[in-house]
Parts: structure tokens; C-alpha cells; sequence
């Protein structure tokens, strides 16, 4: 095993600060199944790309959360303030497991605890030992799967965006229980030796920047995102809210030029922006289909 020096690692890890009550929609006590609005079979959506994370952003851990859309439950990105700086793995699972994330209606159904063991090795083989009261939930299978995809996706993001990956291979996940390998959780989802992250269980479309209820300064703004290949293409709007909260339309809708798109779906558009709040959406279009697929919005203001 490596040793992770600080923000870099620690095995069992004791948070200094009081946990964050609940995380998103749950009371993580009751049993939960996946949504009958998520119809994303039906809608022939295209296969999401894995996206890479950002290295060198000390100060904020990649977190991953759960959102319900009515084309599935999938996995979206925020970047949440480091509030602990002891180790980027240990501090990005705690803050999965006791923070609000940043925007609403997104979630977790893992509960929080201040008992988190980490350690990695030189095969970018990443040990998470958590107590079993982290998995008490009741979940269906489609919800237990996407949950320890939460785990697996936090804990890789923050290996990779600070440095701790080995070479080219990915870093996976190995789950312990109280230290046991395969435990049952979530009343009878049996846990398997290694995890990857699974791509299937990520959104669409994501906004990275300007993040949920981000402030930035008046003038150049730019808008970072990532998106699955549409066959037809990916849309966006802008627009303006006044004090009462109406929305003024700026940018009605318009599609997102292929060839800014990167190979990993990862996209930058630029725009001027004066003082005021802002809801940007971006959407995807497929052939067959009046959904706007993979719909995603972000409120931000400009000061």
C-alpha cells in the first residue's frame, strides 16, 4: 500500500466538524425504489462517455450525487469546498456522506459517519472501509447499484484530481463492510469484489461551470459542460430572472457547434454577461423522440 501524505491520505479518518442533517430527498431509513418516471429505456439514449477530472483543484473535492429526471436516475458532478484537509479520498466520502449538495433535489441514500477507512495501492486499487449503518437504507436493486456507483465515482475523481493514480490504468473501488469483503447491504444487495466506474449511471448531460448557485464577475463568462453524442444534438437557453423571479428569454435555443465538442464530450462556450441572475439549460435531441433528453439547468448569478 502507498502511504497518502496529507490531502492525501489516511486510514480511519475522525471528522472534526458535525455532520450535515440529511443529504438531498431522503431520510435514509425508509425503503426506496427506483421511480416509475424514469423512462429512460424507452427514449433510445445514447451511451454516456466517462468524463476525466480536473487536476490541481485543492481546495474543492469532485462529489457525485443522484438525481431523478423523467429519462433516469443518474449520477451528476458538483465541486464542493474542502472543509476537513485531511486527505482528498477520505474528505470527498465524508462530504458524499454528510454534506447538501448544491443543488436541489439531488442526493444521496448512504448515510454519514465520521468512521472512514481508505488506503490505495500501487494497482490504483482503492480500499474504502465504512461501517455498516452507511448502507442501512432500503434500496431496490437499480438504487443499491447506483448508490455504491456514488462511492466508487467520488472516491476515483478524487484519486485522479489529486494525483494518486499510477500510470495509465483507472483506479477502482474495493468495498469493505466493517472490514468484511462481499457484505450484504441495503437489505440484500451483495456487494462484489472490485468496482469500476460504471458509465452507464452517468447524466447525459452535465453543466460543470458555471456551477449551481455559483457568483461570478460581470463580463466573459464561460461555460463549461460535458454532454453525450445526441444524433441530432445538444441544445442550450439562457435566461435572464428579475427580482420577482420571471425569466426573460436571452438565448432561446440553440445547438451546440459538433465541432467545439471534445472526443471525451466535453464542450467550452463563451458569452458576455452583465450584472444579474441567470438560469442556463442544456438539452439533448434524438431522433424519434419530443423529450428534451438529459435536461439539466443551472441558476447562477453576475456581479
Amino acid at each position: 500500500m502507498r502511504k497518502i501524505p496529507r490531502r492525501f491520505g489516511v486510514l480511519g479518518i475522525t471528522a472534526a466538524l458535525v455532520v450535515a442533517a440529511g443529504c438531498g430527498l431522503t431520510n435514509r431509513e425508509s425503503s426506496y425504489e427506483m421511480p416509475s418516471s424514469a423512462v429512460a429505456e424507452s427514449l433510445n439514449l445514447p451511451s454516456a462517455t466517462d468524463a476525466g477530472e480536473n487536476v490541481g483543484i485543492a481546495a474543492n473535492l469532485p462529489i457525485y450525487w443522484l438525481e431523478n429526471t423523467d429519462t433516469g436516475v443518474f449520477l451528476y458532478r458538483e465541486y464542493i469546498q474542502d472543509t476537513r484537509h485531511q486527505e482528498p479520498i477520505g474528505d470527498a466520502i465524508w462530504t458524499l456522506l454528510a454534506a447538501d449538495p448544491m443543488k436541489p433535489k439531488r442526493y444521496t441514500h448512504l448515510k454519514p459517519t465520521d468512521e472512514i477507512g481508505v488506503s490505495i495501492n500501487n494497482a490504483n486499487v482503492i480500499t474504502l472501509d465504512l461501517p455498516d449503518k452507511v448502507f442501512s437504507a432500503h434500496l431496490d436493486q437499480g438504487l443499491s447499484e447506483r448508490a455504491i456507483q456514488q462511492l466508487v465515482f467520488t472516491a476515483t475523481a478524487a484519486a485522479a484530481s489529486t494525483g494518486l493514480v499510477v500510470g495509465d490504468v483507472p483506479a477502482t473501488v474495493r468495498i469493505l463492510v466493517d472490514g468484511q469483503a462481499n457484505a450484504t447491504v441495503f437489505d440484500g444487495f451483495r456487494l462484489k469484489d472490485v468496482y469500476e466506474r460504471d458509465a452507464k449511471f452517468i447524466a447525459p448531460i452535465w453543466i460543470i461551470d458555471p456551477q449551481f448557485g455559483k457568483t461570478l464577475k460581470d463580463g466573459s463568462i464561460k461555460i463549461n459542460g460535458r454532454t453525450t453524442q445526441f444524433d441530432i444534438g445538444t441544445f442550450y437557453s439562457l435566461q435572464r430572472k428579475d427580482a420577482d423571479g420571471n425569466l426573460t428569454v436571452m438565448t432561446a435555443q440553440k445547438q451546440v457547434n459538433p465541432g467545439q465538442i471534445n472526443e471525451d464530450g466535453s464542450f467550452t462556450l463563451t458569452t458576455e454577461l452583465r450584472a444579474g441572475s441567470y438560469r442556463l439549460t442544456f438539452w439533448g435531441v434524438e431522433t424519434g423522440s419530443d423529450h428534451l433528453v438529459g435536461k439539466v439547468t443551472s441558476d447562477f448569478l453576475v456581479e
